[in-house]
């Protein structure tokens, strides 16, 4: 295609096509900028706020440490004398596998254990839990009369409710052991 305008005239167009879109370009990125400034101010809020609340748990934990200094020496002495103190004890010589051991050796063949569950009381024995299921109650009370028996356990219960039924009893049987040692 033949240009018929003279060369001047050409560069002119040229100049101000360019002039145009670089004008738009820079329209659009302004917008975009807008845009983009405008999506971040809640960002830059929430920051501020955090900035805040950081500043003030700095202040009241500095406030803590000076006022909790004076009784942090006793604090950490007290625990250390607990500490030794738990170390120290004279223990039972009575632990867990000993335990579930007796219990399973206790049992008879009506008797299927299905949990032991085995807890500290505040004595210092132990307070130990036999779940399980029996064939009858003649089972159920031999194992019970066979636990009470073993010179381990103190108190041996068995609720009521085991009796309820028949056949295929699902038991719950409650133990408690001393601290005494074993000699």
């Amino acid at each position: 295609m033949f240009n018929l305008l003279p060369q001047e005239e050409q560069l002119s167009v040229d100049h101000e096509y360019r002039l145009r879109l670089a004008a738009t370009g820079l329209l659009f990125l302004a917008a975009l900028s807008t845009v983009a400034a405008i999506a971040l101010i809640p960002s830059l809020f929430l920051s501020y706020q955090k900035e805040a609340v950081i500043l003030k748990r700095e202040t009241a934990l500095k406030e803590e440490i000076a006022l909790g200094a004076k009784d942090n020496l006793t604090s950490v002495l007290r625990l250390t004398g607990k500490k030794v103190a738990a170390l120290s004890a004279e223990t039972a010589d009575l632990y867990s596998y000993r335990l579930i051991g007796n219990i399973t050796h206790s049992k008879s063949a009506g008797i299927k254990i299905t949990g032991v569950s085995i807890k500290r009381a505040e004595d210092g024995g132990r307070d130990v839990a036999i779940m399980g299921e029996a064939k009858n109650r003649e089972a159920l009370l031999s194992f019970a009369r066979i636990l009470e028996q073993e010179k381990i356990f103190t108190d041996v219960s068995v609720p009521v409710s085991s009796f309820a039924s028949a056949a295929d009893i699902n038991f719950s049987i409650l133990a408690k052991t001393s601290l005494a040692k074993k000699k």
